[in-house]
């Protein structure tokens, strides 16, 4: 094979990666598209803080120190 052709085969190598990557972006955004979003709570409640509160007097009736706040 001539070597003027191995540039050819190599440049046209590169386009059909960037293809097939622009390909694969595009199936991924459609398959994150499909899927519900995430639903974080933003407020606590007022189990959460009355829970948190509990394990904390506990937590020093014991003589322990508590872990820090997350």
């Amino acid at each position: 094979m001539r070597p003027a052709f191995h540039h050819d085969l190599a440049t046209a190598r590169v386009a059909d990666l960037h293809h097939h990557a622009a390909m694969e972006r595009t199936a991924n955004a459609a398959r994150r598209a499909d899927r519900p979003q995430a639903r974080h709570r933003t407020d606590s409640g007022p189990g959460h803080s009355v829970t948190g509160l509990a394990r904390r007097v506990f937590t020093l009736a014991r003589g322990h120190r508590p872990a820090p706040a997350r």
